[in-house]
């Protein structure tokens, strides 16, 4: 099915960059939006080619595939939601929530993929979609969207989750970095282009060569005085990356807390 009908259950910030992704990668196909937030709803339609549904019986009814994409707390008042009938497919976007707990709310004749693409991919071309398990069928749709990460095991798809967080903590970490060189002189779009330019090329560098460490490659650019070399050792000195470790720690107990 290579242009499923899509409903999409919760039309917050997380399905309109999904739903982006997928139009930008030339998706052509049906996308039935609950109304469950009106105001939310009616734009993403009117940006995205949407249809809002008149509820969310008549969006299960017609949908191929229904995306679930609300938030943790959400659920509560969503599971009951999903009657779906044996032959439709469930993509599941809710971090925490496993193929069995969601299997023991909907039964046994609903396939059940997991996803969790990241915020940038709506607007980055190739952006990373992890999903869980394989599935032909929904990897030739939904690699319209991005670069697809198949994993083999729920667990890796879980750290796949707790990976994404890092894309909201750069954020912050990027804007801090625009700020000094904003009040040494750079204006805001220079500071911009300075920061996320040389960590995206960084990232993209550390993307392009599999083969060797991160670290070599560190060594090769932070050579004896050099200044590249002067500011990492003094991060070093600090420990300055351990508290990015130990954030994903406390997101990963989090999760394995609520089970």
């Amino acid at each position: 099915m290579d242009t499923p009908t899509i409903g999409v259950l919760g039309t917050g910030d997380f399905a309109a960059y999904f739903i982006a992704a997928l139009r930008n990668g030339g998706y052509t196909g049906h996308i039935l939006l609950s109304p469950h937030s009106p105001a939310k709803a009616e734009r993403l339609a009117a940006e995205q080619g949407c249809t809002v549904a008149s509820d969310d019986t008549a969006m299960l009814a017609e949908s191929d595939w229904l995306l679930l994409a609300v938030r943790p707390e959400q659920l509560p008042s969503a599971l009951p939601k999903l009657a779906l009938r044996s032959g439709q497919l469930l993509l599941s976007a809710v971090a925490g929530l496993t193929v069995d707990e969601l299997r023991s709310a909907i039964g046994n004749d609903v396939a059940i993929i997991r996803i969790m693409p990241s915020s940038y991919i709506g607007v980055l071309q190739d952006g990373l979609l992890p999903i869980y398990p394989g599935c032909a069928e929904v990897e030739a749709v939904l690699g319209r969207a991005g670069k697809l990460l198949v994993f083999d095991t729920e667990k890796q798809i879980e750290l796949s989750m707790i990976g994404a967080c890092l894309s909201g903590w750069m954020y912050r970490f990027v804007g801090s970095l625009e700020a000094w060189f904003v009040e040494r002189g750079l204006t805001p779009a220079q500071a911009r282009q300075i920061v996320a330019g040389n960590i995206l090329g960084a990232a993209g560098n550390a993307l392009a060569r599999p083969d060797i460490s991160l670290e070599t490659v560190s060594d090769e650019i932070a050579t004896p005085g050099t200044y590249t070399q002067l500011g990492l050792d003094y991060l070093r000195d600090k420990n300055s990356f351990h508290p990015w470790n130990e954030a994903l720690t406390l997101v990963s107990d989090r999760l394995n807390l609520k089970r």
